[in-house]
């Protein structure tokens, strides 16, 4: 398949996925009104430990807020969930293989459809309610939202592949998906700075977690966005997880092929 069916397959793929969203899932605007209130909560959180004091872990509570609302808009691209694991416990695996356009471009598609359903009713409004949630939604400075553009590519490339690793993990430990997702779930809002800045962590931890390929996902975007990290060292390490978790989960998959096979089929 060329560089121009393989694009025009993902956009196809991308609308049957947003569309099929829409009409089969009446309560997904439920969920999104339940990440609108866990924002605001949040952000009450936050004004309440920040009161009367400056910074903490190096960031203002202005920053904070922000780097708040700017998780809640990117949830979905920040945590990214191919849907690689439900493929394989349904069994549908088998068919993606025997699919021309590819393992990672379907799945990529997929999700992207899912992103911006979740854009349109959700992230937009959140972005447009920001200043009645009194908060600034503008980045630091424009060195910083050119940066962050470049920081958030890098974060989804992780986010894929560490999703592709865990769909590895499923096969070879031969497992339901719901024991792993939860625990997932839980590490992976906790180590990557989604919910709580590592800077902000106690004891110091978040210095040593932003090496971490957890940071690579959240923590590092939306610290450049704020302008509370180093912008290069954080685009250096996101890029260095990158390259190592793509190569390692190419490997990964060649030896697990079989498996996987085997799970879904």
């Amino acid at each position: 398949m060329n560089a121009r069916a393989l694009t025009a397959a993902c956009r196809r793929t991308s609308a049957l996925s947003a569309g099929a969203m829409l009409g089969e899932n009446p309560l997904f605007l439920l969920t999104y009104l339940l990440r609108l209130l866990r924002l605001a909560a949040l952000l009450a959180i936050w004004r309440a430990v920040f009161a009367a004091r400056g910074q903490v872990g190096g960031m203002d509570v202005e920053q904070v807020l922000t780097y708040t609302l700017l998780a809640g808009i990117l949830a979905e691209p920040l945590n990214c969930r191919t849907g690689l694991d439900r493929s394989l416990w349904e069994g549908a695996i088998v068919t993606r293989m025997l699919q021309p356009m590819g393992l990672v471009a379907s799945f990529v598609s997929e999700m992207a459809g899912r992103w911006a359903v979740g854009f349109a009713f959700c992230s937009l409004p959140m972005l447009l309610l920001a200043p009645l949630l009194g908060v600034d939604p503008w980045p630091a400075s424009a060195a910083a939202a050119a940066w962050f553009g470049l920081s958030l590519a890098l974060a989804i490339v992780v986010g894929v592949a560490l999703d592709f690793l865990y769909g590895a993990a499923i096969a070879v430990l031969k497992t339901d998906i719901w024991m792993l997702d939860g625990m997932r779930h839980a590490v992976a809002l906790l180590l990557s700075g989604a919910v709580v800045p590592l800077a902000l962590l106690p004891w110091g931890l978040g210095r040593w977690m932003q090496w971490l390929p957890f940071g690579a996902l959240a923590s590092a975007p939306l610290q450049i966005y704020t302008g509370a990290g180093d912008a290069p060292m954080l685009l250096a390490l996101q890029a260095f997880w990158a390259l190592a978790l793509c190569l390692f989960g190419r490997w990964v998959w060649r030896l697990t092929r079989e498996r996987m096979v085997s799970y879904g089929g």
